[in-house]
């Protein structure tokens, strides 16, 4: 009898997994904050995205140093895909995700990352203006 070996996963489904693991925790967050403090539901999504945000930012940023520190842990692939965290950015937790850059000091030196990340919050800045323009002076 063979032993059970577990195959590697694919960078594609990583990336998915751990984008949709953060939407559907913040969602379940969501729909807790505003059954419980009755919160409409945008401020609680944006509240739930930005908290599960901090917290994958966080998570990569310990396993970026562990896995540095131990070569033999590549191949664990214990590291969170930057394009999950880009996307958690994208549904609401910019915020988060720039105070984490700011802070921990995380994905700063790629370029690729930050020309990204800033082009998402540029957007999100011009859409938050393009709703709220009837009501600005």
């Amino acid at each position: 009898m063979r032993a059970y070996t577990r195959s590697p996963m694919s960078a594609t489904m990583r990336t998915v997994g751990y984008t949709l693991s953060g939407i559907l925790l913040a969602l379940t967050a969501t729909l807790i904050l505003e059954g419980v403090f009755s919160l409409q539901l945008i401020v609680g999504w944006l509240i739930s995205i930005n908290l599960f945000t901090a917290i994958f930012y966080w998570i990569d940023k310990i396993n970026s140093v562990w896995v540095d520190e131990n070569r033999g842990a590549q191949s664990l692939n214990m590291r969170i895909p930057e394009w999950s965290l880009l996307a958690l950015a994208l549904a609401g937790g910019s915020l988060a995700a720039g105070v984490m850059i700011t802070f921990l000091p995380h994905k700063r030196n790629k370029d690729w990352f930050m020309l990204r990340f800033v082009a998402i919050f540029l957007v999100q800045i011009a859409f938050i203006i393009y709703l709220l323009w009837d009501y600005l002076p």
